[in-house]
């Protein structure tokens, strides 16, 4: 096949056709680079200074397009102008910090984890709105320059374009953070209503960024990512097929229309950790088109999914970040081949880390993993 474009390989591994090579991306939403490995990168590439972050008080704060051309990678980014993600209130703790819900995050290092839920307590659904600082998705800071950036991505560059999520949790996470996981589970069980209620006015948030994002996008994205959910643990679901169907694919389903009716042609990229077969049919039927991360574990069958689910939903990820890519030049290697051969053939898979990469990455393993995706994902694959 003649060599194609970043974005026509992309698109034609999304129609789970066989391209030229497998696609192969780091940087979006849930599969980046920890901070500690931007800066290695820079000095192992030789760089010069990092590019300003394009958000603060995270630890994955940096989207710089040098990089990932000289890694060679298919998807570039838009990121939102600001987040309810990320810190919205000052404390006195530079450990500390409220987001645009008015929910304490603190360190533990790297990251920052949700403290008690400011909901923890309520009783009442009218606490909702009373205790929660519900952002105005309306409000200009949210959108800050991601015309120009989108723009600027589709007239100067060949690459496919990817909206990077509009906050980090999705629905069920972020019910999770505001009422504490274990009361949320309770409340679905329990205390329909409260249950119910919260994820409506999550929904009427999550909606509304989504929305307004995507139209200031225009139709210079190719992609969009969904906020992140995590609905397994490593061996099975965290909560039934019944109540994901009851409370949360509702409110996937208003989301996935809303981005329909303002880019009817855009794909929607879902990222879920886990065991989360049981859930992949539900995801094919709600109209998400990439599925990240699949990531490699015991129960996740990559051969039995890719072969019963690969011709309906594309897959974005695979690669293992917790064994593999720490470890020799010979185990990244070894890792990007036998993704490739587990799921690229007949095209819908784009190559990628299964999670963001974490500090213990040595840069060497990062470029080995580039450079394995360009050597061992030419079509036919052998």
């Amino acid at each position: 096949m003649a060599y194609l474009t970043s974005r026509q390989r992309v698109l034609t591994a999304l129609a789970h056709e066989e391209p030229d090579r497998v696609p192969y991306a780091i940087g979006g939403g849930s599969y980046g680079l920890v901070d500690d490995v931007y800066f290695k990168l820079l000095k192992l590439l030789s760089l010069g200074n990092p590019v300003e972050p394009f958000r603060l008080g995270h630890n994955i704060s940096y989207m710089d397009d040098r990089l990932l051309d000289r890694l060679g990678t298919d998807i570039r980014y838009v990121y939102p102008g600001d987040s309810p993600s990320s810190p919205n209130g000052l404390t006195d703790d530079p450990n500390t910090f409220l987001d645009g819900y008015g929910q304490v995050w603190k360190r533990a290092v790297p990251y920052f984890y949700a403290d008690q839920g400011i909901l923890k307590s309520a009783t009442h659904l009218d606490q909702i709105n009373q205790i929660v600082k519900w952002p105005d998705v309306n409000d200009p800071r949210w959108v800050k320059g991601v015309a120009e950036r989108a723009r600027s991505l589709r007239e100067n560059t060949e690459c496919f374009i990817s909206a990077r999520m509009v906050t980090s949790h999705g629905p069920y996470q972020t019910a999770c953070d505001l009422r504490g996981t274990e009361n949320f589970m309770f409340d679905m069980l329990e205390n329909e209503d409260f249950a119910s209620a919260l994820l409506h006015r999550i929904s009427d948030t999550l909606t509304g960024l989504t929305h307004n994002y995507l139209a200031a996008c225009g139709s210079n994205v190719d992609m969009i990512e969904l906020p992140g959910d995590d609905y397994a643990g490593n061996q099975n679901l965290i909560i039934s097929p019944r109540l994901f169907r009851k409370f949360i694919r509702p409110i996937l389903e208003r989301m996935v229309s809303t981005i329909r009716a303002v880019n009817p042609g855009v794909k929607i990229m879902l990222h879920s950790d886990g065991a989360i077969e049981k859930l992949i049919p539900d995801f094919i039927e709600i109209g998400i088109n990439v599925l990240h991360p699949l990531e490699p574990l015991p129960a996740n069958d990559h051969a039995k999914i890719k072969q019963t689910y690969g011709k309906n939903i594309a897959f974005i990820g695979g690669i293992d970040i917790s064994h593999a890519i720490p470890g020799s030049l010979s185990d990244v290697e070894n890792e990007v081949r036998r993704r490739i051969k587990l799921l690229a053939a007949n095209g819908g898979y784009i190559l990628a880390p299964s999670n963001h990469i974490q500090a213990d990455v040595p840069a060497e393993n990062v470029v080995k993993l580039c450079a394995a995706a360009r050597e061992f994902g030419a079509y036919p694959i052998l």
